[in-house]
């Protein structure tokens, strides 16, 4: 069962957000202790606006689930009570509302601002993380790709990220509204990432020519600074900028604030700035900018939760094109529902499939003398002659029909020893497969032509094969010395 527990801007403001952030550290303990009997895969999505736990449980029982969601909060917030009060303010989805939920956030349906162009990316590096972290499984790669395909789809097919505003982009224009003219106005920007780099580049736009980037790596400072005709400065002297500034807007990935109240109030009563107009935005989860920093006459500040209401203007050009992206998700998610379905289906064939690779893969090397070929060649026959049984297990399994004696049918068909001994060892919903039968030891190889084939009855004209039938019928031109 996929299985997710959420933090978003929906359902907690950014200091509950703040509360239950990740470090980097802390997701990489994460991943190494999520994992159980049970709990297969894990990977977590983290961004300004959410922080997103989703994890494969290895069964559908009510209870082990109920354990499972536990277990990951615990181990999320690192002690019981924590984990507890995690859960209490989570929001928890389940199979396809878990599913449909991540494809929605790749294709910008669930972003602060609607249509948001950065979703993608974040949600691609998450994605990286956890399967670096080796936390990824079958599942998780799935369902990631199916994420990230139907995001890139949405934006090619559809108009909802047409003229889009990165919440970096909608920070320049916010100031731009409040001051009405940038060009006089002293703009900083703390942190030169992909949300710095938005803002200035956003800010220079809407007409700023004295802008200032200030990052810990002075390299990339300078190199967005001469992008957009400013200048850089160094981090030490981030206080002093900041206190000369009109505008200050701070995007960077720090666990603490970056901009401190008491180092503020001096540096401005050094500059002889007390008292004059700051506005301040942080875009930034942990927050960058003490809060503190408002005690100070003349200085405002708007954080994430306060910026988001004057970004819902921006999504009405967009939402004509909802309809068409939810289909798109809609569709995407029914694959994903679909493959995940079959998942038993394919576990319960891999035996089978196994043993026709490996005849298919002896009798041509046996002809071509090349292992590379025949391994190709191997696949690619395998693949055909199990076509039509995978396509009866896909229609099993939407009637709802038990894939044991399916399974079974096509072991007894086509594995060597006819099935004899194999033992269904698959529980339901989960990825354990029909063991293989026993195999006798192979024969030298032989050529095709001294092989003789079973003869079929031949089938009445009246009569259309099944898929399965076919497939019998032509295996044994491969494979029939193997089995016999």
């Amino acid at each position: 069962m996929l299985i997710s527990i959420a933090i978003d801007f929906r359902h907690a403001d950014v200091a509950t957000r703040e509360r239950f952030h990740l470090s980097e550290e802390r997701l990489t303990q994460l991943y190494r202790t999520a994992r159980t009997e049970v709990i297969t895969e894990s990977a977590l999505i983290s961004t300004c606006n959410r922080t997103e736990l989703y994890a494969w449980v290895d069964s559908d029982d009510p209870q082990v689930i109920e354990r499972s969601v536990q277990v990951l909060a615990r181990r999320w917030m690192r002690t019981r009570t924590e984990g507890d009060q995690l859960l209490t303010t989570a929001t928890r989805r389940e199979g396809r509302d878990a599913a449909e939920h991540v494809i929605r956030i790749a294709s910008g349906l669930e972003s602060q601002v609607l249509g948001d162009g950065q979703i993608l990316g974040q949600l691609k590096a998450a994605y990286k993380r956890a399967s670096r972290g080796q936390a990824a499984g079958p599942v998780l790669h799935r369902l990631f790709e199916t994420a990230l395909r139907a995001g890139k789809r949405v934006q090619t097919e559809t108009s909802l990220t047409a003229g889009r505003n990165s919440v970096g982009a909608e920070a320049a224009i916010t100031a731009s509204q409040r001051f009405g003219n940038l060009e006089n106005a002293r703009c900083v920007v703390i942190g030169a990432g992909k949300t710095g780099a938005r803002s200035a580049k956003q800010l220079h736009k809407l007409g700023a020519r004295d802008i200032v980037v200030v990052n810990r790596t002075y390299e990339n400072a300078a190199s967005l600074a001469g992008m957009v005709g400013g200048r850089a400065s160094t981090w030490d002297a981030l206080h002093v900028e900041a206190a000369m500034a009109d505008v200050v807007i701070v995007a960077t990935g720090s666990e603490v604030p970056v901009v401190e109240a008491a180092a503020l109030q001096r540096a401005r009563e050094a500059c002889a700035a007390t008292g004059y107009a700051l506005l301040m935005m942080d875009l930034s989860v942990p927050r960058n900018i003490d809060p503190a920093v408002t005690t100070e006459s003349g200085i405002t500040l708007i954080d994430l939760d306060t910026l988001h209401q004057p970004l819902l203007s921006a999504e009405t050009m967009r939402r004509d094109a909802v309809p068409h992206a939810e289909t798109i998700c809609a569709g995407e998610t029914d694959a994903f529902m679909e493959w995940l379905a079959t998942m038993p289906a394919r576990d319960a064939i891999q035996p089978l499939r196994a043993a026709l690779e490996d005849v298919a893969r002896r009798e041509v090397a046996f002809h071509s003398k090349d292992d590379s070929v025949a391994e190709k060649a191997a696949s690619r026959i395998v693949a055909k002659l199990l076509a039509g049984p995978m396509a009866a297990l896909r229609r099993a399994v939407q009637r709802g029909e038990p894939l044991d004696q399916h399974a079974m049918m096509l072991l007894e068909m086509f594995a060597p020893g006819g099935g004899a001994g194999a033992t269904d060892t698959r529980r339901s919903g989960t990825h354990r497969a029909v063991a293989a039968p026993a195999t006798t030891p192979a024969a030298p190889a032989t050529p095709a032509s001294r092989l003789r084939p079973r003869v079929a009855p031949a089938a009445s004209s009246a009569t259309v094969p099944s898929p399965v039938a076919a497939a019998h019928e032509a295996a044994p031109l491969v494979a029939s010395r193997h089995f016999s």
